[in-house]
Parts: C-alpha cells; sequence; structure tokens
C-alpha cells in the first residue's frame, strides 16, 4: 500500500468525480504501488502495451512519438494528472509512444487487470473509469479547438497557463516541439510575453 500522504492526493483527486464508501476506497487504495523514476528514465516505450494507469504525485513526464524520422512532444503530464497510453491500456495493442520523465517522478500505479477486478466489484469504479475518460476527451478536445482556433502566442500562453511548472522545469525545445514550433520561434514569443 501506498503511503499516507501519497494517498492523500490521490483520494482528493477522486473524491472530485465520485464518493467512495470506506470499503470501496480500501479496495482502490489496496492496488496502488508506489513507483520512482529517476529523469530520463522511461516509464513505456514504443512497442509495449500499456497495461497500467499512474497518477504523478510529483514531477514531469514527457509523452512522445517518431514520425518520419523526427521526434515530437505529444503531451505533458505533471502532478496530480494520471498517465497512460489510453489507445494502448484500452485495445491491449503496442504503444506508438514513449512516456519519459523530464524530472524526478514520484508517481501510484496500478495494473489493468487489478482495475478491471475492481469494475466488476464496484459499480462507484466503474463510474469513475467512464468519467475519468470523458475529462480526458474533453480536454484533448479542448486543446484541438486552442490550436485551430488561436495564434502561436495564445497558444504558448495557454499552455503557461495550464501547465506553469512545466514551463519552469522542461528544456523549451520539447515545448516548442508541442506546439509545433522552433525554438526560434518559441524564444521568439517568449520574449514578447
Amino acid at each position: 500500500m501506498a503511503d499516507p500522504i501519497s494517498l492523500s492526493k490521490i483520494e482528493t483527486f477522486i473524491r472530485h468525480f465520485i464518493q467512495p464508501n470506506e470499503e470501496e476506497w480500501n479496495a482502490f487504495a489496496a492496488i496502488l504501488k508506489e513507483k520512482k523514476l529517476k529523469k530520463k528514465d522511461l516509464l513505456l516505450e514504443d512497442g509495449q502495451t500499456c497495461n497500467f494507469i499512474g497518477f504523478i504525485i510529483s514531477g514531469v513526464i514527457r509523452e512522445y512519438v517518431f514520425e518520419n524520422g523526427k521526434e515530437s512532444t505529444v503531451d505533458f503530464v505533471s502532478e496530480n494528472q494520471f498517465v497512460v497510453d489510453f489507445q494502448s491500456f484500452i485495445l491491449s495493442t503496442p504503444s506508438k509512444q514513449y512516456l519519459e520523465a523530464l524530472t524526478d517522478v514520484d508517481l501510484l500505479v496500478f495494473k489493468k487487470d487489478s482495475i478491471n477486478r475492481l469494475y466488476d466489484k464496484y459499480k462507484i469504479w466503474e463510474r469513475f473509469g467512464r468519467l475519468i475518460i470523458e475529462h480526458v476527451f474533453c480536454g484533448v478536445e479542448a486543446k484541438r479547438k486552442k490550436i485551430i482556433a488561436t495564434t502561436h502566442e495564445e497558444q504558448y500562453r495557454n499552455f503557461a497557463a495550464i501547465y506553469p511548472n512545466v514551463v519552469q522545469q522542461v528544456p523549451q525545445y520539447y515545448i516548442a516541439s508541442y506546439l509545433g514550433l522552433t525554438p526560434e520561434h518559441l524564444s521568439r514569443i517568449r520574449k514578447r510575453v
């Protein structure tokens, strides 16, 4: 079982969505395992099947892919967020991305088979899974619309507002890659904002 501080963080997050009773909470807490990553460690590699979901207690993870010989940052995941390759997790197919620690990372991890057992036994956890997927989908949709409808400068401002700790903790060329910019273009934007 995870330490009390980590459990408190994930419980606070979960209780924004559902209100498990003591038995339901204890069943979930029992499947959580603590994991620590050092900066540059990979949590998931291209070709591996993602059979876990992680909840970040501290640190930043970068999701990236290689396409046409070029590395592209897809997203950043930081404190109080879940990290997972949902497509690989849901379909049980090999991942096409990497999950890399950009800082030292502490997280809680639970396995797919464990959460599926909870879904079968406790309806509330199945509901939580659905609510999280809806939450993630809405977040992805909002990001997509902002990218289409905003300037690069607005995109950077939005990014900095949503991920203030990422802006300060990760190399700027990763942020440039995520925003579809060259590092030089991002540097010019940062000087203006």
